[in-house]
């Protein structure tokens, strides 16, 4: 074997690629079918996440020991140094995260590659359901699953673990401070699980309602005169109804995004004041709070990105709920 080869074989054990046959029948739950499709990709997406962890906090601590060490001791070699280290550091995150973000597409498209198989071989499958909803599965559907099963456990892992990570930081650095800017999370997290269910509902209604559509306007093409018009009718009563679908959803979403930007301006504020107040009253130094500051923005990311997960974790069981139901030839036709 060469060493091509030996590298590659290698790398197929360390990133299996995802099983080509489908199943026989999606299961009942969304972890579960996570678990059924991508238990082997799982270990290794999660160990790739953990390794990510340090990386994320070394540029702060090395942040605020250039500002307090290097600047404020007037030490070139060790700026120099710290420089280097930071630098370093830059380039084993970027390709980590490379690596990371790479094999999360491999595995969201194989599993996405499964699921259009099974829907697209099975014959019974094809006859249960009219085209209209075929089509959506194969084409939009399918693709929406296999890129959140990918997601399903590492993405979650990633953006908690960068938050909690940098929030231990500075809780150990300078708890008051810490305190004050975290507190600002609080109203997000209370805010997202309160509209969220309503966005639920709304999204199951959106699914159901462009299934409708697709169907209708497969009949509309394929039907005679004397039932063209009243296939156009409900075509045209299923595009007004998702109309104000989308319509109150936007203002859901949109006013939680709102919110969740102004609570996100107010953290970085309360650093710079607070943490200011304790710099003049010789409790703090300036390099913590540089470090804050930079530490408060590669949280706030992390942060949004962990609501808009839990939406749409919330969003995807609809989702897969009403393809399992196509699917094993349990919906209402």
């Amino acid at each position: 074997m060469s060493e091509r080869n030996r590298i590659t074989h290698l790398v197929s054990r360390l990133l299996p690629s995802v099983d080509e046959r489908p199943l026989a029948r999606l299961p009942e739950g969304l972890y579960r079918y996570v678990i059924a499709v991508s238990r082997r990709q799982q270990v290794p997406l999660c160990l790739l996440t953990f390794l990510v962890f340090p990386l994320t906090l070394a540029p702060l601590e090395l942040q605020r020991r250039i500002v307090n060490e290097a600047i404020g001791g007037m030490d070139l070699d060790l700026l120099y140094l710290l420089g280097g280290l930071y630098l370093a550091v830059a380039l084993g995150q970027g390709c980590l995260k490379y690596l990371r973000n790479v094999y999360l597409e491999r595995v969201g498209e194989g599993v996405t590659r499964r699921l259009r198989r099974r829907i697209a071989a099975n014959e019974d499958f094809g006859a249960e359901i009219a085209e209209g909803t075929r089509q959506s599965l194969i084409v939009k559907e399918a693709e929406e699953v296999g890129g959140f099963v990918a997601e399903s456990l590492a993405f979650p892992l990633l953006q908690a673990g960068i938050v909690l990570s940098i929030a231990g930081y500075m809780l150990v650095v300078d708890p008051l401070v810490a305190v004050v800017a975290l507190g600002f999370f609080v109203p997000s997290v209370i805010l997202v699980a309160l509209v969220q269910p309503r966005l639920n509902e709304l999204t199951g209604k959106k699914t159901r309602s462009q299934r409708r559509l697709g169907e209708a306007v497969h009949e509309h093409g394929q039907a005679a005169a004397a039932e063209a018009l009243a296939a156009q009718t409900t075509a045209d009563r299923l595009i007004e109804r998702l109309y104000g679908l989308k319509i109150k959803i936007a203002r859901l979403k949109y006013g939680v995004k709102f919110v969740n930007n102004l609570l996100g301006h107010l953290g970085p504020l309360s650093v710079l004041v607070v943490g200011g107040y304790l710099v003049i009253e010789g409790q703090t130094t300036l390099g913590t709070i540089v470090a804050f500051i930079s530490g408060y923005e590669k949280m706030s990311d992390p942060a949004r990105q962990l609501l808009n997960f839990y939406r749409r974790l919330a969003m995807m069981r609809v989702q897969y709920g009403l393809v399992r139901e196509v699917a094993n030839g349990s919906v209402d036709q």
